[in-house]
């Protein structure tokens, strides 16, 4: 299985899968699920996920793309 991870001024946000989901991260809270590690990338850079009580996701450059996430393997 593999994690998404992408660094921004407020920490990294990653992308986990859990219990057939895709969940996204941030300092170890689970702020929402997806099906896939596309759409919740694609809902966190938009601004559609929930988010936690700082700044825009917009204004934090995350990316819709994972290719631009960094990726690895979990064990």
């Amino acid at each position: 299985m593999k994690c998404w991870t992408y660094d921004t001024r407020y920490g990294p946000f990653e992308i986990v899968p859990l219990d057939g989901s895709y969940h996204i991260m941030h300092e170890g809270e689970a702020l929402a699920a997806y099906p896939t590690p596309e759409e919740a990338a694609k809902a966190l850079a938009e601004g559609h996920s929930p988010w936690p009580p700082f700044g825009n996701p917009r204004d934090l450059g995350i990316p819709a793309d994972l290719k631009q996430w960094h990726c690895r393997l979990l064990a």
